[in-house]
């Protein structure tokens, strides 16, 4: 059986403007396993950027409760949730914000050493670039990369503090289909290294990634498919057996 990483009960976020509320997450129940390479879609404003931000301390629900790695994350405070996001988790992002004056290999370093050893976490740089072939880019700025280099360059910046779950938010959205196919196949890898995922995309190549699809309208979750383990060789019936699940379900 499966391990809850994540588990949301009666989750809710409104956002309250004058007299009004936007009510965006609506009562969500649902459970995230480890290992898993979850994809959260939907149609723009359904609510599944909301729901990454509100299962990762990036935002705070307004109602129900969210069990983080064994601690409802609705109950505690901006210090604790700053260290469950220096230790436990990583986020990656569409915008890929790595700091312009340093160089790759010191954008990667930097949030490790808030949390190891300088030595050791040289080394797991290191080992990164060489897993994602970043080697020749380790003394580069970001100017000088490409943006799929960036973003991987992202990603290893992510896993270097060892994330128990990595989050994505539209990882590809800025890039180009080649940028954006070397991403997904380093993502794709490290899943199947173990490393646990959460990604909200509005794209079906990169949902084809994933091992379990959750579709989100109107603030609910309305569709749970599980697609099995990533198979290059059968992407394009990955791919429509997606396309028709999204039918189905009004995309």
């Amino acid at each position: 059986m499966k391990k809850c990483i994540i588990q949301t009960k009666d989750l809710c976020k409104s956002y309250i403007n004058g007299k009004s509320g936007n009510h965006v997450l609506k009562n969500i129940s649902v459970t995230f396993y480890e290992g898993d390479f979850t994809i959260i879609m939907g149609s723009s404003g359904s609510g599944k950027s909301t729901l990454l931000y509100s299962i990762s301390t990036m935002d705070k629900p307004t109602g129900g409760s969210v069990n983080l790695l064994g601690q409802d994350i609705t109950k505690i405070g901006e210090q604790e949730a700053a260290r469950i996001r220096n230790k436990e988790i990583s986020m990656v992002f569409q915008s890929i914000n790595l700091l312009p004056d340093l160089t790759a290999k010191e954008n990667v370093a930097y949030p490790g050493y808030r949390v190891g050893k300088k030595q050791e976490i040289n080394e797991k740089v290191d080992e990164l670039f060489a897993s994602f072939g970043l080697t020749d880019q380790s003394n580069k700025h970001p100017a000088e990369m490409s943006g799929g280099q960036q973003q991987r360059v992202a990603i290893a910046r992510a896993l270097v503090t060892s994330p128990k779950i990595l989050f994505a938010d539209e990882p590809t959205g800025a890039l180009n289909s080649s940028s954006s196919e070397q991403v997904l196949d380093l993502m794709t890898e490290i899943n199947e290294q173990g490393q646990s995922i959460i990604m909200v995309t509005h794209d079906i190549k990169a949902c084809a990634r994933g091992n379990r699809l959750l579709f989100l309208s109107d603030g609910h979750i309305t569709g749970d498919i599980t697609l099995g383990k990533y198979n290059p060789e059968e992407k394009k019936e990955r791919e429509e057996t997606i396309f028709q699940f999204l039918k189905e379900h009004n995309w």
